[in-house]
């Protein structure tokens, strides 16, 4: 069915307060804002557009289809949309508690603990599990783009679908994505796949435990390279375990197919008691 038809019949919703501004960028406007119908926040993103023809009214409507389509509790959650005044509106779950990048900037004068990073990353990882079993790429997996929420911060959810794609043919080709966290094959310019967020979390993983860039360089075309070699300094294995270390190479493998899915890293030894953890406190 066309997104546009099951848009147009909720045009009537409830009136939303705007507390706040929380983001702006080409993408749109995200807002803080009140549901008068359920007296609770929840996260309004506007897009404008020209039409209904236009590329930013097909991107949307790709971020709705994809966003609703993914019922996991460490992915922001998708509650409605709408389209009036030449914008479509998106409404989402409020994660209350920031996003990555400003934890671990609070953070940054110490290592995090192993235990803590261990439970942040395996819960993303069973987002991108569920993600990727739906055959959907993310595209952008970073730190801004993990929310956090609950009374302590301590559930991760992955948020920001907006160049998030549907792989209907297993592979893609679009170079797309933030230069830091771009996988060889497209700075290559080289077809890919999922193992494209794999990529991107390896280099998340490393900067939660290093608080720093897996692949840096002051130009754009310094930084291809650094990515496209794939050398990077070692996390320190006398703070970390090395199994932390190998799970990194594993997924900073600069060949595509020899880099591993997120099945094979959620079954690492380490990995095991923090998902029964997780599988406890979370998903019971």
């Amino acid at each position: 069915m066309d997104p546009r038809i099951q848009m147009s019949h909720i045009n009537q919703t409830p009136q939303y307060q705007i507390i706040k501004t929380i983001g702006k960028g080409t993408y749109g406007t995200v807002y803080l804002c009140n549901s008068n119908k359920t007296n609770s926040q929840m996260v309004l993103k506007e897009v404008h557009v020209n039409s209904t023809k236009d590329d930013k009214y097909k991107e949307a409507i790709n971020e709705i289809k994809i966003l609703s389509t993914l019922i996991h509790p460490f992915i922001i959650r998708y509650l409605e949309s709408f389209y009036q005044n030449h914008s479509v509106y998106i409404i989402m779950e409020y994660a209350n508690q920031g996003n990555l990048a400003e934890y671990m900037f609070k953070r940054q004068h110490y290592l995090l603990p192993q235990n803590e990073i261990l439970i942040i990353f395996c819960q993303v990882l069973l987002g991108v599990q569920h993600m990727h079993m739906r055959n959907i790429v993310h595209r952008d997996l970073k730190a801004e783009n993990i929310l956090m929420s609950g009374t302590y911060g301590n559930t991760v959810k992955i948020g920001d679908f907006g160049i998030a794609k549907i792989l209907d043919n297993d592979k893609a080709s679009t170079v797309i994505g933030t230069p830091y966290y771009l996988a060889p094959e497209l700075c290559e310019n080289k077809p890919y796949d999922s193992k494209t967020d794999i990529w991107a979390l390896g280099c998340l993983f490393y900067e939660m435990c290093t608080h720093k860039r897996a692949f840096d360089a002051p130009t754009l075309i310094g930084l291809v390279k650094e990515i496209t070699t794939g050398n990077f300094i070692p996390i320190n294995t006398s703070y970390y375990e090395h199994e932390i270390q190998a799970i990194i190479d594993h997924m900073l493998t600069v060949v595509p197919e020899k880099r591993c899915c997120v099945n094979v890293i959620l079954e690492k030894q380490i990995l095991r008691p923090i998902l029964e953890y997780i599988h406890v406190i979370y998903l019971n």
